[in-house]
């Protein structure tokens, strides 16, 4: 099946150049990560085309906010048992916790280690993320992961590629438009939230910077949300009521 490139690099580039700048981010050490990583995925890896099963279906995103420990949301996540499941992250430990393994996990290996592992064993396909700031962990666990392919936020190569995105949470969504979902549904998207327990648990981390991330996150799929021929769908609490432009809101009661 050939595959069509809907966001085209160029496209995206500008968006990256944008954030690298506002963040300061080192591109030659973006670079250089992508360049890592592709060495380390052996021939036999996974294709494009395991990513064809996306086209035309009702994709569930899970993301890593706060609104995942609501029990109602929960129900909402196992009660989608026929949808295509993509975890971004963090939020991979509590798919497992609901006894759901994800069809598909995005990850800049910054989660909980032993989950992702679990998660691909139990045959999840990894899409494991290469930015300047997770060389080591892509040197030191990549190896032990099977069943997975590359991404990066600069230039393509031959066997890691870019659908767009920055954050895990957007790059889900950046991939199931890239494949033609239906539907995407979004779930623990609480980018106006405080950091969740399935976010970050375990590492101290700079709080005001993972807000800009966050930020950029929200920014990225709204601005998506208006060029997309999926119908985006955001699933929100009472108490976790974080609004995306450009998607409709499905409100738990």
């Amino acid at each position: 099946m050939v595959h069509y490139v809907r966001l085209r690099f160029a496209d995206w580039y500008q968006y990256y150049l944008e954030i690298s700048s506002n963040l300061r981010l080192d591109v030659r050490k973006d670079i250089l990560s992508s360049i890592i990583l592709s060495n380390l995925i052996p021939p036999e890896t996974l294709d494009l085309n395991c990513l064809n099963k996306l086209n035309g279906k009702k994709t569930l995103i899970i993301g890593a906010g706060p609104s995942i420990e609501d029990p109602s949301v929960q129900k909402f996540i196992r009660d989608r048992s026929d949808f295509v499941i993509i975890s971004s992250d963090g939020s991979t430990e509590l798919c497992l916790q609901l006894n759901i393994v994800p069809d598909f996990v995005v990850t800049d290996l910054d989660g909980d280690i032993d989950s992702l592992l679990s998660a691909n064993k139990s045959g999840s396909k990894l899409v494991i993320h290469a930015h300047g700031d997770n060389i080591d962990k892509i040197l030191r666990f990549v190896p032990r992961f099977r069943n997975f392919f590359g991404t990066t936020q600069v230039f393509p190569l031959q066997n890691v590629f870019n659908f767009g995105g920055f954050t895990d949470g957007d790059r889900c969504v950046f991939l199931a438009d890239e494949f033609q979902c239906a539907e995407i549904w979004l779930v623990g998207m609480d980018f106006s939230s405080s950091i969740g327990y399935f976010s970050k648990k375990r590492r101290i981390c700079n709080l005001n910077l993972k807000r800009k991330k966050l930020l950029i996150g929200k920014n990225l799929i709204e601005m998506l949300a208006k060029r997309s021929d999926s119908i985006m769908i955001n699933v929100t609490t009472f108490k976790f009521n974080s609004l995306i432009n450009g998607t409709i809101e499905y409100k738990l009661k």
